[in-house]
């Protein structure tokens, strides 16, 4: 019995097999975390170039009027501007208006008197401070009306001051940094332009090479020249380069030329016999412009509802043009010039 006992325990009953394993694998949660670009800087607004001067960015913009003819060449501080306008004056000579807000040089200058052309220029930069050595009777109210803080010799003379090395009327100088001061709303300009973003290429519909273009104003010639090494357009006046007093050649990275009606504002008495008409600029409505950025020209048009309205600029195909971040140079030539461009 003994024996049947070990053999009924040990063979007749089978033992049931376990069932395989069956082990799970939980994959990792997926990972929602993402990369975050830091924003980009922040611009200076008449340049698109990144503000290396936080302190500056949001400083108002300063309209200096400066004499262009050679007896005021060379001039001070205009390399410096963010934005420069010429324009035409009596005689088919031009005048410059010199726009700076991201510097602000200490010497500036021949100063000369303003013309009803500058209320275009300055109406649509917030308020900025206008400079200039003054102007005839008629057109000083209508200057002094417009949303601008006016400075000139009459009501601020201890801004201004007489030096070599040419002679008066061309020899009246004055201090931006001292000029911005006197802004009445401490108000930064909104841009003029748009830019290319950071990488991209200048250019578009109605686009092509341009490595030089010559401009013609009455009685006076510019010529652009594009260099690469110089980092946009060399300037020349009246068939000589045009250098500042430091003797630094004058470099604009865009070069607008906008064309423009000009009409008789008044006459030059004193100044010709029979006095000379004075142009004026109509800088609203319409009408074409050139673009010129990185060795090529878009042709468009630009247009502009008011005074205190920027100017829009488009290509040929109606779409916005932007330029290269940098200084612009606009040339208000009167309608019905041609410059001549060479690939």
């Amino acid at each position: 019995m003994a024996a049947a006992s070990v053999l009924g325990a040990c063979g007749s009953h089978h033992k049931v097999a376990a069932p395989p394993s069956t082990t799970t694998t939980v994959p990792p949660p997926t990972s929602t975390t993402t990369t975050t670009q830091p924003p980009p800087p922040p611009v200076f607004p008449l340049t698109g170039i990144p503000a290396t001067n936080p302190g500056q960015l949001h400083a108002p913009a300063v309209v200096v009027k400066i004499d262009n003819v050679d007896a005021a060449r060379p001039q001070e501080g205009i390399g410096q501007a963010d934005v420069v306008y010429e324009e035409m004056v009596e005689g088919g000579l031009t005048r410059l208006a010199a726009v700076f807000q991201s510097d602000y040089p200490t010497v500036v200058g021949p100063v000369r008197s303003g013309r009803l052309t500058d209320e275009f220029i300055a109406d649509d930069l917030n308020h900025p401070v206008y400079a200039f050595s003054g102007t005839n009777a008629d057109f000083l109210p209508i200057l002094d009306s417009q949303p601008v803080t006016p400075v000139n010799e009459n009501n601020e003379p201890a801004l201004f001051y007489r030096a070599g090395p040419h002679v008066a009327p061309d020899n009246l100088y004055s201090n931006v940094a001292a000029l911005a001061q006197l802004s009445r709303t401490k108000t930064a300009p909104a841009p003029l332009f748009s830019y290319v973003a950071n990488g991209g290429q200048f250019g578009g519909p109605g686009g092509g090479p341009a490595g030089s273009i010559a401009i013609s104003f009455p009685a006076a010639s510019i010529d652009w020249q594009y260099s690469a090494a110089a980092g946009g357009w060399v300037r020349d006046q009246n068939g000589t380069p045009d250098v500042d007093a430091a003797g630094h050649p004058i470099v604009a990275t865009n070069v607008v030329v906008m064309f423009v009606n000009y009409v008789t504002s008044g006459m030059a008495v004193g100044e010709g016999v029979p006095p000379t008409p004075i142009p004026e600029g109509v800088l609203t409505g319409a009408g074409q412009a050139w673009f010129l950025s990185a060795g090529k020209i878009i042709r468009g048009t630009w247009s502009r509802s008011g005074l205190t309205t920027v100017a829009t600029c488009k290509n040929l195909a109606g779409g916005p043009v932007s330029l290269t971040a940098g200084k612009t140079w606009i040339e208000l030539v009167p309608t019905g010039e041609v410059p001549t461009v060479t690939p």
